[in-house]
């Protein structure tokens, strides 16, 4: 055997499980980077942008209200095709135009309402959920800081300026890598008189890839790259 073809053969083999290293390192680091994240409200669906569902391929599923509960029902529970949302404490029904003055991007319909003197919403949301977003507004016409936890163990918080005259603003949340957002607290300062949540929309997560099928990719990949090296050579010997 050539020195020369010695050295590419080891070099082939090098790269081989070097390849191999690499998809077993991207397969556990994609499990411990899994993480939440946020989206403001430019990436909502009603300016045209959609980010969740357009972009990164999310099937949004939205929460259906509830036509049968009158205005100022008090409500624990919300139910939609994925699971229900779970209120706690309980919020208010209340509908837009009516009930609640004002909202933004032209939605009339019902939004849930804290009260007054509660200025925080907890939901709780169904298993496997790995997208949320949602519509908020303060009760007080003026401008405040409102908060958006999303929650599964690790949390990601995103705080937005909403104006409680017409100024509803989107907050998305999704996850990556198999995690799932469990959990999501809305809070606003007291001087907001309370907040007022709607237009729910969310998710299911998506499978991970079982370490063995991504290693065998990976694989593929570096039979593949073996190959063009095989070419690569023969044709560099035959010149």
């Amino acid at each position: 055997m050539h020195t020369s073809n010695l050295i590419k053969k080891l070099s082939m083999a090098t790269a081989g499980a070097a390849f191999v290293a690499l998809g077993a390192t991207l397969v556990n680091a994609s499990v411990a980077n899994a993480a939440i994240f946020a989206l403001d409200n430019s990436h909502s669906w009603a300016t045209g942008s959609d980010t969740l569902e357009s972009v990164l391929g999310f099937d949004m599923v939205e929460v259906p209200n509830d036509p049968l509960q009158a205005e100022f029902s008090f409500i624990s529970t919300l139910s939609s095709p994925l699971g229900s949302l779970t209120f706690n404490p309980v919020v208010e029904k209340r509908d837009i135009g009516s009930s609640w003055q004002t909202w933004s991007h032209g939605y009339d319909e019902e939004v849930y309402f804290t009260g007054n003197s509660t200025n925080f919403m907890n939901i709780s949301l169904p298993s496997n959920i790995a997208a949320f977003d949602l519509y908020v507004e303060p009760n007080n016409f003026f401008t405040f800081q409102i908060e958006v936890i999303a929650s599964n163990g690790s949390a990601t918080t995103l705080t937005q300026n909403v104006q409680g005259f017409r100024g509803a603003k989107y907050f998305g949340f999704y996850t990556t890598d198999g995690d799932i957002i469990s959990h999501i607290k809305i809070t606003a300062p007291q001087a907001a008189l309370g907040l007022a949540a709607g237009e729910f929309r969310m998710a299911s997560s998506q499978p991970v890839p079982e370490p063995a099928s991504a290693l065998g990719l990976l694989l593929v990949i570096t039979l593949g790259a073996g190959s063009a090296l095989k070419i690569g050579r023969g044709k560099r010997e035959r010149e």
